[in-house]
């Protein structure tokens, strides 16, 4: 608790009143109570003790405390109330800046849409000097979110933004004043471009930004493990229930950043959560670092629920000074409180085991205090995984009766050999052979044509779902005949090496990546130097 004990001046403070309506208190007349810190029972009975019962207390309040003074005061005011319903109503009625106050758009949030979406001209802009006869620049970030820049140096920090009403920050939930909220309590943003130089952050250059800056990337934070289309339907409008998995990384540079905020609508870090969020994703990730964009079928922000599933995430918290007013007038008998003053910063989220600027960290702090339940962060840890990929995919394929694996013709292909999710055998940590043998395989690789010195002798397909874009498949197509008693297979996934003479390249095999290349030997692989690295190919 902290309080700034600010004694004030208390108007015709009396003792001993005998008046039939004020026969439960002690004390009588006007009184203004003024002090920085929290509206709950603890702090306004000190408060209350420090600047006007003890100053004024006689021998008419022998016996009686504070706090029931207090009670007493409250209870004889108009309308009649407790301490708790007071503090409560001071917080409800608590003005706050309509969110459509930031960019000044229209009042149905339709550009603010948009741009939780990621699609908005702020994101989709790139600055340029091609647009002016005289080489002016356009589209400078600086210029196109002054309002941006002007909110959090006015608004943000002094005064409650309103938490904008839009299905990315609604889900099944409502808190205890009937408003949509998210279900875990937290909200996220996650970027996949950089539209802003010089700032220190992601690899926009500066100097002719139209082409160093069309594409460029965030800091990278985290790994993408996938995106559950579902998940942000309802923001999104995208209908279906697929699942786009990012093995190893696949996904480039991500950068996510959220937030979260108690279950007590009371509570600063609940009250101030529009503040938070326009910090979040408009000052400090938009238009501080030039981070725009969203990761494709998802929102760019939302309920942390509607984003897709990632490893971590940073994380920013709001601490608040608030300044409380309260003031009695004893000739109408009311009373009335307001937060008369308000100062916000917001800082890196301080988590659990010494965790800080981490989301996930963060919630479980909020957790031990008794402030979200554990199924809130429970939710949101099977969406910021807090480790790797591996399980969090595993179980989101489970769900949808989905298995890893490859989709092949079966009238084209057998499958011989296989590794990792692509062992159909079920073992993911050991190589699957087909159990046919060598010969088997030899004969399934001769031609069938009468031309054999133009036809291939058969081709081996070879997929990998992890490896770099450029060598997920490659065609391995035989130029000569399998020798008798080769074990070509076991060569290729044990030896890789030439096969003695059996397996060389431009030889034996040529390489291609396409189907269509392999039969009509086309684009074939060529090799820096002319040299071929056997042990690399079918890794």
């Amino acid at each position: 608790m902290k309080i700034s004990s600010r004694a004030l001046a208390y108007i015709s403070i009396l003792a001993g009143a005998s008046s039939t309506a004020a026969a439960e208190k002690c004390l009588s007349g006007s009184f203004i109570l003024e002090y920085e810190g929290d509206c709950d029972r603890e702090t306004l009975v000190e408060v209350f003790n420090d600047q006007v019962f003890g100053p004024a207390k006689s021998s008419a309040c022998d016996g009686v405390t504070a706090e029931e003074e207090l009670v007493a005061q409250l209870a004889a005011a108009v309308p009649s109330t407790t301490i708790e319903e007071f503090c409560a109503n001071i917080y409800k009625s608590q003005p706050e800046v309509p969110f459509t106050d930031i960019l000044k758009k229209d009042e149905n949030m339709t550009y603010e849409k948009a741009f939780f979406l990621g699609h908005s001209s702020l994101q989709e802009e790139v600055e340029t000097t091609y647009e002016r006869e005289d080489g002016q620049a356009t589209s400078v970030l600086k210029q196109d979110g002054e309002l941006v820049r002007a909110h959090y140096q006015g608004s943000a920090q002094f005064k409650k933004t309103e938490w904008p009403k839009l299905p990315n920050f609604a889900s099944s939930g409502t808190d205890s004043h009937g408003q949509p909220t998210c279900t875990t309590s937290a909200a996220m943003c996650c970027w996949t471009k950089d539209r802003q130089a010089a700032d220190n952050n992601g690899n926009c250059n500066r100097n002719t930004y139209s082409q160093n800056c069309v594409d460029k990337d965030p800091g990278d934070n985290t790994n993408l493990c996938f995106v559950d289309l579902e998940r942000g339907e309802a923001s999104t409008g995208n209908s279906g229930d697929g699942l786009v998995a990012f093995p190893d990384d696949d996904e480039g540079a991500i950068h996510c950043h959220g937030l979260a905020w108690a279950n007590d609508v009371d509570d600063s870090s609940a009250r101030y959560k529009g503040n938070n969020l326009f910090f979040v994703s408009m000052y400090d990730h938009m238009y501080q670092r030039g981070y725009v964009e969203n990761v494709p079928g998802a929102p760019m922000c939302g309920c942390v629920e509607q984003m897709p599933t990632v490893t971590r995430s940073d994380c920013t918290e709001i601490d608040a000074t608030e300044r409380f007013k309260i003031t009695y007038d004893s000739t109408t008998n009311e009373i009335e409180g307001r937060i008369a003053l308000v100062d916000i910063n917001f800082n890196a989220c301080q988590g659990i085991n010494h965790r800080n600027n981490d989301l996930w960290a963060y919630m479980g702090r909020l957790f031990y205090e008794g402030k979200i339940e554990n199924t809130q962060w429970g939710e949101a840890g099977r969406i910021i995984t807090n480790s790797d990929c591996d399980y969090a995919v595993e179980e989101a394929l489970s769900k949808k009766a989905l298995e890893p694996g490859y989709d092949y013709d079966v009238s084209q292909w057998t499958n011989i050999a296989g590794r990792d999710n692509f062992n159909v055998n079920g073992d993911i940590n050991e190589l699957q052979v087909a159990t046919f043998g060598a010969e088997a395989l030899r004969l399934a690789m001769t031609t069938q044509t009468a031309n054999l010195a133009e036809a291939p002798h058969g081709i081996i397909r070879r997929m990998c779902a992890t490896c770099d874009p450029n060598m997920k498949e490659i065609f391995y197509r035989r130029l000569t005949p399998i020798p008798d008693g080769y074990d070509l297979l076991y060569n290729i996934l044990h030896q890789r090496n030439d096969g003695g003479g059996n397996n060389r390249w431009n030889e034996d095999f040529h390489l291609y990546s396409t189907y269509e290349d392999a039969v009509n030997d086309e684009n074939r692989w060529l090799c820096p130097n002319n040299s071929f690295n056997y042990g690399a190919t079918f890794d």
